[in-house]
């Protein structure tokens, strides 16, 4: 395993970590009281920043392989997270969680598809696109969980 797949693995299982423990005590919450609504609007701005971040990294991947064939069409993917991420901040913290999970959820698919004859998959390591799947994944479902009542 390289320096670059342990740092990443790190900040992605501390951060699943840190979001379940959060989600947690949301669903323990009262489902009509004001620390519960406080608690999804946080949960949505973090979701919001994950998509953001994972808008970037789809578009740095794309600007550091712009020669692949299909860099400029991943560039452009890259663009819907970010565009995701200003929508959940402009939502209702319910709304803005189901907005979230699913754009998560898409994205997910997005990363899962760059394999060999779909989309490109030399802009990273098969691992990466993986583990970027799944992460997406997994915060998608906390953000589903999190708005039920």
């Amino acid at each position: 395993m390289t320096e670059t797949a342990r740092v990443l693995l790190t900040a992605g299982l501390v951060s699943a970590v840190a979001l379940t423990v959060f989600t947690w005590r949301l669903t323990r919450a009262a489902s009509a009281s004001p620390e519960r609504l406080v608690a999804q609007l946080h949960l949505s701005q973090w979701a919001a920043l994950v998509l953001a971040v994972q808008g970037a990294v789809a578009i740095g991947l794309a600007v550091s392989g712009e020669t692949a064939p299909m860099a400029r069409f991943d560039a452009a993917l890259g663009l819907l997270p970010i565009a995701a991420a200003v929508l959940v901040l402009r939502c209702e913290p319910v709304q803005a969680l189901q907005v979230a999970a699913i754009a998560l959820g898409v994205h997910a698919g997005i990363a899962f598809v760059h394999r060999p004859g779909i989309l490109e998959p030399d802009l990273a390591p098969a691992w990466f696109w993986l583990g970027q799947a799944t992460y997406s994944l997994y915060i998608a479902t906390l953000c589903s969980v999190s708005c039920r009542k």
